[in-house]
């Protein structure tokens, strides 16, 4: 906004045209009108679209056109290999105060936090303290401020305005290859508060006119590792951006901004009530309930940071509850915040409990802000998911907050199955990974990097009646992607592929399994003067990620990572061998072909890895879980994985599915039903001989649980849980302990 000089010669701001509400005006009437009517924005008759739908609906698919021509324009404009091959990155129009009119392909659940950044901005009052002009760009990477996951996560808006007003904004958003945190890469895994975060931005201006200022290319350079790739990928979040607001003002022009004002939130209260029929029509009343766990291992890691040397076990409860203006989702219970890099903030908690709402209600209708104001949120404050210290750590928090999307995924999905809608009903999974690290070339070159491919396509769930399928399922993407190798080994310059493949036998088992995970074994060859990393994964596989069997059967396992280092590989390669996945590299090494000086095989996030040259990278990641007692699965499909080389172990599958086969000289397994049959009804009754009613189970159980006779995670876990008044009533009424009993220390 210009200044001007008075008749006294004395220097004013320009006024505010008397027309233009502030942003703080704009989101307080939104809120009032939206409380008072039940309806966004006041809205309680579609009067646009019924007196013209055709007019409406060109309106709206202008609107989407612009979204979707800036994705598929802006990351071929310029962009990392981690935008422009996997897609990791989204493009979205709002309203003036942040709300979601339109977006593109990609981390569609972002869209959920849209509205922190412009909330913070309005009651900050940027627009009338600064000055908001027409295609001002503004980046956001801080969780508390702007709602963003995690840093690693980086946002762009830029605003657009007309005649004074503030009319909406563009936004873009993706990962990171490298977010310039003190463990390098785009999570930082070990970081204890947010000043370990990396490169963490509140709101702030940092171009006018669509074109950013000299000062933040520097920025990207002083302080983050992998500077070209995210001042590519800078660029590109801008011109996705540039193009959708040129595209707005061209309907400002076609429609009038009248009309524009009024059709933006008619789309968004239009989306708002078929969610709600959509709920209505799928779910069954109730609650629905679950639980899962991720363990941090930070005990003889931090020695500087002595507050956080200490293992933590998460507890993530979660309740789903279907009620007349949609559904509430409960976190109350989950345990609270840490010093740790797993904590959460509400847009980022947001951000994982929309993948599944928005992919199961929003499939039929427009994808807006009308599927959060369907979805009431509760985040006791104080917990994991909203803290009451406002520098905890957020840099790896999708390695649990992922949990909140499988558990209410899953509690929609038993609900499809309660209503006999098979085809939506599968089991969710969240056992994503990746790696990252830095490094520094021979001749002084730094550069940092992740490896996103078993992040962008994972094993789907097994459906009730059918297998899952191998790397077609990203929750947080429709388009699930591993990328090419040769991108990814550009961005790591020492590290090559051996093998990148399916991994035998890693997968749920049930009536129904889950689609395989992966496996890759990354070589390092001529590591120059330094290279390291790290594995922020999801799910690990000495906890299980979601405590939820789909009808008996086993979850997927969770995923693990081994190094080898100091190998004699050059002789296999001599020989022409070498490992390709997790399971043949261990195979070498039991039969002494692969020798190695140091092999360990991490369960739990990995500290920085050190590689030489020779050394072995191994990763695992991707299963899901199965659906239905394994003893229930058809003995020819057991015979077919036998054949196909999915489930390589025999003596294994036929304990699990008591089945019972032979190879015929073709060397094809052929299953012998009878016998299986009997193998089947002997195993049940060792079941049975084995298991304990459910009286005496609790009564065990309760002694243990007055005794309190738990690991001290678990006592520590049981003690912040407790905390909260919901799970205390539940757990008191469940194990029916005295009112004096308390898992504090006396």
């Amino acid at each position: 906004m210009m200044a001007v000089v008075n008749e006294r010669k004395q220097i004013v701001p320009a006024p505010t045209p008397s027309a233009a509400p502030t942003l703080r005006q704009q989101v307080a009437q939104r809120d009032r009108l939206t409380a008072e009517t039940g309806h966004y924005y006041g809205i309680t008759e579609l009067s646009l679209r019924d007196a013209d739908p055709i007019k409406y609906e060109r309106f709206y698919n202008k609107l989407h056109a612009a979204v979707l021509a800036a994705r598929e324009s802006a990351r071929f404009v310029a962009a990392s290999p981690g935008s422009r091959e996997m897609g990791e990155c989204l493009w979205g129009i709002t309203t003036p105060e942040g709300d979601t009119l339109a977006v593109s392909m990609g981390f569609l659940s972002h869209t959920a936090i849209f509205p922190v950044a412009i909330r913070y901005m309005a009651d900050n009052d940027y627009d009338v303290n600064d000055g908001i002009e027409d295609g001002d760009v503004y980046a956001v990477s801080d969780g508390k401020t702007g709602g963003v996951p995690h840093p690693g996560d980086f946002y762009s808006f830029t605003a657009i305005v007309e005649n004074g007003e503030v009319l909406g904004w563009a936004v873009g958003i993706n990962h990171l290859m490298e977010n310039g945190a003190p463990v390098a890469g785009s999570w930082a895994t070990f970081s204890v508060d947010t000043f370990m975060d990396g490169l963490v931005c509140p709101p702030m201006r940092t171009g006018r006119k669509l074109k950013q200022e000299s000062w933040w290319k520097a920025i990207w350079e002083r302080r983050t590792r992998a500077s070209v790739m995210n001042i590519l990928d800078d660029k590109m979040r801008l011109a996705g951006c540039a193009m959708i607001n040129n595209a707005a003002h061209i309907l400002l022009a076609e429609f009038g901004a009248d009309y524009y004002k009024r059709a933006v939130c008619e789309v968004i209260e239009e989306s708002r009530r078929m969610i709600l029929d959509n709920m209505r029509a799928l779910m069954v009343p109730g609650t629905y309930n679950g639980c899962a766990f991720r363990l941090v291992k930070y005990e003889g890691l931090q020695h500087v940071w002595s507050h956080a040397d200490k293992n933590t076990l998460i507890h993530v409860r979660v309740s789903v509850e279907p009620n007349e203006k949609g559904m509430l989702l409960d976190t109350e219970g989950s345990s609270r915040w840490g010093y740790h890099s797993y904590n959460a903030t509400p847009g980022g908690a947001d951000a994982a409990v929309f993948l599944g709402m928005i992919n199961s209600f929003a499939h039929n209708t427009k994808v807006t802000a009308g599927i959060e104001l369907a979805v009431q949120r509760h985040y006791a404050y104080g917990s994991i998911y909203n803290p009451d210290y406002e520098f905890t750590s957020n840099a790896n928090l999708w390695a649990q907050t992922v949990a909140l999307n499988s558990i209410a995924f899953n509690a929609i999905s038993r609900a499809a199955f309660s209503r006999g809608y098979l085809e939506e009903a599968f089991t969710v999974d969240g056992n994503w990974g990746a790696f990252q690290g830095a490094g520094t070339t021979s001749d002084g070159t730094s550069y940092g990097f992740t490896n996103f491919e078993w992040l962008g396509g994972t094993g789907r769930g097994a459906w009730c009646y059918k297998d899952g399928e191998p790397l077609v399922w990203a929750a947080w993407s429709q388009i699930a992607t591993i990328g090419d190798a040769e991108e990814f080994e550009s961005c790591v310059p020492p590290l090559f592929y051996l093998g990148r493949k399916l991994l035998p036998g890693y997968f749920g088992y049930g009536k129904y399994r889950g689609g395989p995970g992966n496996s890759s074994v990354h070589w390092c060859v001529d590591p120059g003067k330094h290279v390291a990393l790290t594995r922020p994964n999801g799910g690990l596989s000495c906890t299980t990620s979601v405590g939820l069997g789909m009808s008996g059967a086993y979850p997927g396992p969770g995923s693990f990572m081994i190094s080898a280092r100091g190998t004699n590989l050059p002789e296999l390669i001599a020989d022409g061998e070498t490992p390709r996945d997790a399971r043949e590299l261990l195979a070498q090494v039991d039969s002494g072909r692969l020798r190695v000086d140091n092999l360990e095989i991490w369960k739990s996030d990995c500290p920085e890895l050190a590689l030489l040259d020779n050394d072995l990278f191994v990763d695992a990641a991707g299963s899901s879980g199965g659906w239905g007692d394994p003893l229930d699965r058809d003995p020819a499909l057991v015979a077919q994985d036998l054949n196909d080389g999915v489930a390589p172990d025999y003596a294994f599958v036929s304990n699990m599915h008591g089945v019972v086969a032979q190879q015929d000289a073709r060397g094809e397994w052929q299953v012998d039903a009878a016998a299986t049959a009997a193998k089947r009804v002997t195993l049940r009754a060792l079941r049975l001989s084995e298991s304990q009613n459910a009286a005496d189970w609790w009564e065990s159980e309760r002694a243990t649980v007055l005794a309190k006779d738990f690991a001290p995670q678990v006592h520590e876990m049981y003690c912040q849980s407790l905390s909260f008044a919901k799970f205390d009533g539940e757990f008191r009424r469940f194990w029916q302990v005295p009112a004096e009993f308390s898992f504090n220390k006396e």
